[in-house]
This record gives structure tokens, sequence and C-alpha cells, in this order.
């Protein structure tokens, strides 16, 4: 079973191609790493519907790095 995290980035990379982004530094600013907007606003919807999220617009500019992201998601998905 793979990771959130290791999730996350396989929707970061699905959005952004077909530019691979630097996700070496996961504090880094997802803009700062290769994603333009539109990357960034796919990579929210898909996560909404892959984890069954609503992310909200104050949310979404606290989301700036690949660890919010993954900090975000793991406090709000149910773990088995």
């Amino acid at each position: 079973m793979t990771s959130i995290r290791d999730q996350i980035i396989e929707i970061i990379c699905v959005a952004s191609r077909p530019r691979k982004p630097d996700l070496s530094d996961e504090n880094k600013s997802l803009f700062e790493v290769g994603l333009d907007s539109l990357d960034y606003a796919s990579t929210i919807m898909e996560l909404e519907e892959k984890y069954n999220l609503q992310i909200v617009e104050d949310d979404m500019e606290k989301l700036v790095s690949l660890k919010d992201l993954v900090t975000f998601v793991e406090a709000r998905v149910a773990k088995p």
C-alpha cells in the first residue's frame, strides 16, 4: 500500500505533465518547484475527490508545499 505522501506526489506529477516538478524539498512552494496555477487547481480538485475532502479557500492559502498538503490530508483521512 502506498503512503498518502506517495499518492499526493503522483497526483502532483499527473497534474503538472508534461513537466516534472522537483519535489525533493518538500518544504518548497509548489509554484517554486514547477507548478502553475492550473496545475495547483487540478491537484486540489483531485485531492478533494480522492480523499473525499472539501478544501476551502482559506485552507488553499496555507497549502503551499508538498509537506503542507501531506499534513493536511493525513489529519483529515480516517485511518483503518
